[in-house]
């Protein structure tokens, strides 16, 4: 997009309203690259240099056409949307589909009516355009996210498939999402087994005083909640049980009350 197509500045549209004019424009305090356009009318937008450049609007005073306003409006709700998605990355890794959901919902106050489906519409296009220019950009990658989150999460004793699980719901493509496991697994060289009986073993001294058949329960729940499912959780079960009562060892680990219903996210 040019100025060409949105008009210049010092050129406004002979069907708009009462031309504005910029009446105050400076950088950003909290953001810097941003630039804050205080208009006429009393809006103020938050732009970068690039679009502002492109529109000619530059200096304080400049007539501002209805085309231009209308680019710069439009500028300001992508640039706010791209904003908040990379206060979101800063605080942890996220997927694009999970900042999309995020982006979707308007902020909501008590009082204000709910926003009409052409808003809603509008505010879909800006935030599908402000996740292409970081996703353009490198800042945004749903398959680094894969291959940090499948590492990480393969290293804290989840099974292949549950790691699978959550990426898929996390929005990530089934294609990136298996070589992102696959390749985990082939870096740290992991066995499924052993790395459910690590689990397990570690989560059986939070089992100690309970009765056999409740400690088989909540181990064997326990490991399925982390993705090991069929025989080999079962295997693992009763031969980490059965090695602990022949031992008759006094295990020490965390507290079973405190993490006897643990669930895995």
């Amino acid at each position: 997009m040019n100025a060409e197509r949105f008009g210049t500045v010092g050129e406004p549209s002979a069907h708009s309203a009462p031309a504005l004019r910029i009446q105050d424009l400076r950088e950003s305090p909290r953001r810097p690259g941003r630039y804050l356009l205080q208009m006429s009318d009393g809006r103020t937008l938050v732009l970068g240099v690039g679009v502002l450049s492109d529109c000619g609007a530059t200096r304080v005073g400049a007539v501002l056409s209805a085309e231009v306003v209308e680019r710069l409006l439009h500028e300001s709700a992508v640039t706010a949307m791209a904003d908040r998605a990379l206060d979101m990355l800063a605080r942890g890794r996220r997927t694009r589909r999970e900042l999309e959901r995020r982006l979707l919902r308007p902020p909501l106050r008590r009082g204000q009516p709910a926003p009409r489906p052409e808003e809603g519409a509008e505010r879909a296009l800006q935030v599908r355009e402000a996740l292409d220019r970081l996703e353009a950009s490198g800042v945004l990658s749903d398959n680094e996210v894969a291959e940090a989150e499948a590492a990480a999460r393969l290293r804290r004793g989840e099974a292949p498939g549950r790691v699978t699980q959550v990426l898929r719901r996390k929005g990530v493509a089934g294609s990136v999402v298996q070589a992102a496991v696959q390749e985990a697994m082939a870096e740290d060289d992991f066995d499924e087994r052993a790395a459910c009986r690590a689990v397990a073993e570690k989560r059986a001294r939070a089992l100690r005083a309970l009765p056999p058949d409740v400690a088989t329960r909540r181990l064997l729940g326990f490991l399925q909640r982390r993705g090991y499912g069929g025989g080999v959780a079962r295997d693992v079960t009763r031969e980490v049980l059965s090695a602990r009562d022949e031992s008759g060892a006094d295990w020490e680990g965390e507290d079973e009350a405190r993490l006897a219903d643990e669930t895995v996210d």
